[in-house]
């Protein structure tokens, strides 16, 4: 009886951990043409590039088939968590959206653009670990 108490009481603590664990993840959203120009930018109004709101924005075009995107997801996920409310991680489909992904120059995946300000962006391709992701982020939007 103490054992099967003893079970019951861990199974309850590791169930509560995993849900906290996942209520305090920010959903990542997922675009299309039509919401990347409600979200992003409009490029049927403004020609050249004038993105959308004041957040800097990471944009990261990946593919389900790609392994280093497929790695690469929990640190954007982790970024998106930790900087909730000072940045937004969007995520593209290169093979749902071609257009898109032409539109930024991307040839291989992951390709992650970074936009801080309205009329520029950087764009980094290929995986990165947790720590050097987040030296990209600092670098780009919190370091002046």
């Amino acid at each position: 009886m103490k054992k099967t108490l003893q079970m019951l009481l861990l199974c309850i603590i590791v169930s509560s951990a995993a849900i906290a664990q996942k209520t305090n993840n920010v959903q990542i959203i997922e675009l299309n043409a039509q919401t990347f120009k409600q979200k992003v930018w409009n490029f049927d109004k403004d020609k050249l590039f004038k993105r959308v709101g004041n957040l800097p924005i990471i944009l990261d075009f990946h593919a389900t088939w790609c392994g280093p995107c497929k790695m690469l997801a929990p640190h954007l996920q982790a970024i998106q968590n930790k900087y909730n409310g000072k940045l937004i991680v969007y995520k593209i489909d290169v093979d749902q959206e071609p257009a898109l992904a032409q539109r930024f120059n991307v040839q291989a995946m992951p390709t992650i653009v970074f936009m801080g300000s309205k009329e520029k962006y950087k764009s980094e391709l290929g995986y990165r670990d947790y720590n050097e992701f987040e030296k990209l982020v600092q670098t780009y939007f919190f370091s002046k």
